[in-house]
């Protein structure tokens, strides 16, 4: 068994817990994990009846960082569509008819109703008892009609207040998504001003639908560069200045002295920032090689960079793997794969003693692995459904234990205990079986965190271990990581996946199927080489659930090695 460790009151602890901030309005619960964040109050405050309050907070994270409240935003935009369409037609039928009445009256000024005597005429007298006794009925129930959209107005008048109207930071969030996309994919910008999007990765393409115009090269460009995605606002900026004489292409809003400015100072921040910085961090990104042709001949930027595999390299090194293995790429050796495999396994457990479940091993030390099958279409469709209401921006732990919202993560994330789904016992039953450790809540693992990934959604290399906590039983033994959607291939890019940098490992979603890797080993000691990230999503709908493994609680579960710190390699049989 795992080393026993000295018993800890979990009630006292200040680790541990749902990240919560108080505010003068409201508790807003956020935060990468409901078990590993240091909070403002303790433990002991921290009930599941104070987790229910919280939950009812409303949390309105920036929509981009979630399909699913696209998808709300879309459903609600529809509805509010029909209701302005309605208002427009009363309002279109009053208008004619106030039209109708103001040009019966013309025609009687055109006759001299303003001149005296006008009404001695017996067919002026007709005309004017006419205009009137035909004409003000009408416009009164026009007008009544158009009483009856008191209602409406007020609903528009109050609807920017609500979740219904996107924000400045909303339109931020998703053109951020698309410079990462870019980033990541190499997007073709001339197919998206014909409506269509491909990369340069793979010369098909698939329709869109709605042509991106110069004025949205000008503004994606122009925020990509505020967020330090280099190498995307200075493509979009000249997109936009190579399409600004297209016909078809509208650019009334762009003003071309602004556009050029603005690209020429991009090109020269551009090359300052890869001189000082290198071409990528966690923080910007740029091209590989300087704008400026004269700079481009530098040596520094014409090394060859060798693949680094099973060792860890430089933060750099880690992130240009990342990105490679995002864009489909295999980096294992035929040395490495030659020895994988793909077998049924049940770990000896009566619940898949006879219908085994079909595992793929992708890496043998550290064991990274996948299994098939481990919850259904509809159970997948039931968890999406309990966790939509939840779902926060997501955040990451810092090394003071603190949660922070970056652009290292974008998606949204929401915490479900076991009651919250009937799904939820089953699922850790199923977790218990397969890997044979306990995943009981509180004790032998976390909460469940459901998370949805938006535009460009992902997550940058991290490692699941926490650093920050002193609590070795804490520790996050094992990741169970379980894809409740299939996020679709875009030719040969395939958004979404896991990934090892160090590994040379790339993963892509299939509903319903499970990747499984240990953090640390027997001894508690977490491998740096199970560095991951998840990549940004291309196209498509990505949802995942989470349980993480506490390593304390699994001490009468898992055997004791002769060496403390092998591998730990579950299931394997």
């Amino acid at each position: 068994m795992l080393s026993p460790l000295p018993v800890v009151n979990y009630t006292q602890l200040k680790y541990h817990v749902t990240c919560v901030w108080e505010t003068a309005d409201a508790a807003v619960a956020v935060g990468d994990s409901f078990a590993t964040v240091r909070t403002l109050r303790p433990v002991s405050d921290l009930t599941e009846e104070t987790l229910n309050k919280v939950r009812q907070v409303p949390l309105t994270p920036p929509l981009g960082t979630s399909t699913y409240h696209l998808t709300q935003l879309l459903e609600e935009e529809k509805g509010a569509a029909e209701r302005l369409r309605a208002m427009n037609e009363v309002l279109e039928r009053t208008q004619q008819v106030v039209a109708r009445y103001l040009s019966s009256w013309d025609a009687l000024v055109a006759a001299g109703a303003g001149k005296e005597g006008f009404t001695h005429h017996p067919v002026h007298a007709y005309a004017l008892t006419k205009h009137l006794t035909l004409g003000w009925p009408r416009l009164e129930e026009a007008m009544n009609h158009l009483h009856g959209l008191s209602q409406d107005i007020e609903w528009m008048l109050r609807r920017r207040g609500s979740s219904g109207i996107t924000t400045e930071e909303d339109l931020a969030s998703v053109m951020s998504g698309l410079a990462r996309l870019h980033d990541f994919y190499t997007l073709n910008l001339t197919a998206l001003t014909h409506a269509s999007l491909s990369s340069h990765l793979d010369p098909s393409s698939i329709s869109a639908g709605l042509p991106v115009t110069v004025w949205d090269l000008h503004h994606i460009g122009s925020h990509a560069t505020a967020v330090n995605i280099w190498n995307s606002g200075v493509d979009f900026l000249l997109a936009a200045l190579d399409h600004w004489h297209d016909n078809n292409i509208s650019h009334h809003y762009t003003d071309l002295h602004s556009l050029t400015k603005k690209l020429t100072k991009a090109t020269k921040m551009h090359d300052q920032v890869l001189e000082r910085k290198g071409h990528r961090s966690k923080s910007h990104s740029t091209h590989a090689l300087p704008l400026d042709k004269t700079l481009a001949r530098k040596k520094k930027y014409h090394r060859q960079q060798e693949t680094m595999l099973g060792q860890v390299g430089s933060s750099l090194q880690g992130l240009d793997q990342y990105v490679q293995l995002c864009q489909g790429n295999d980096l294992r050796p035929m040395n490495v794969t030659s020895r994988l495999y793909c077998r049924y396994v049940s770990n000896g457990s009566p619940l898949y003693v006879i219908g085994p479940l079909k595992m793929e091993v992708h890496y043998l030390r550290p064991y990274v692995v996948t299994l098939m099958g481990v919850v259904g279409v509809q159970e997948a469709q039931e968890v999406q459904k309990t966790a939509a209401v939840f779902l926060g921006e997501s955040s990451t732990v810092q090394h003071n234990g603190r949660s922070r919202v970056g652009p290292q993560r974008t998606s949204s994330t929401a915490w479900l205990w076991e009651h919250d789904s009937p799904q939820l016992p089953r699922l850790t039953q199923r977790i218990e079986h397969l890997l044979g450790v306990n995943a009981q809540q509180h004790y032998g693992a976390e909460a469940y965190q459901v998370v949805n990934y938006g535009v460009g959604g992902h997550y940058s290399v991290h490692h699941d271990a926490l650093s920050n906590t002193p609590y070795l039983q804490f520790h996050r033994f094992a990741t169970f990581l379980i894809y409740l959607t299939d996020v679709p291939q875009v030719n040969t890019c395939t958004g979404g996946r896991t990934v090892f940098p160090w590994l040379g490992v790339g993963v892509a979603p299939q509903r319903g199927s499970a990747l499984v890797w240990f953090n640390v080993d027997h001894a508690g000691v977490w491998d740096p080489l199970l560095e991951h990230g998840a990549c940004p999503v291309l196209l498509g709908d990505k949802w995942v659930i989470n349980k993480w493994i506490f390593y304390g609680g699994q001490t009468l579960q898992v055997p004791c090695q002769l060496q403390p710190h092998a591998h730990v390699a579950r299931p394997l049989l």
